[in-house]
């Protein structure tokens, strides 16, 4: 448990910007579903940006434990 407090003590900043763009690829998918009535193309285009940045924040965020930012 130590081993997992130190290693979010150290990489926190970068974590914390990593979750921001995660949770803006949620609301991004999100806001696409609600709005399919009005607009299908814009609500197409919600839902693929959205997925491409929470797969992408997903992805480093990962690494980012794993591996370390400084790799």
């Amino acid at each position: 448990m130590s081993l997992f407090k130190n290693m979010i003590e150290f990489k926190w900043p970068i974590l914390l910007f990593e979750v921001i763009f995660l949770i803006g690829g949620i609301l991004l998918i999100t806001t696409g579903i609600k709005i399919q009535k009005q607009s299908k193309t814009s609500a197409l285009i919600s839902i693929i940006v959205g997925t491409l940045i929470t797969l992408i924040s997903l992805y480093i965020l990962f690494w980012t434990f794993i591996v370390g930012y400084n790799s």
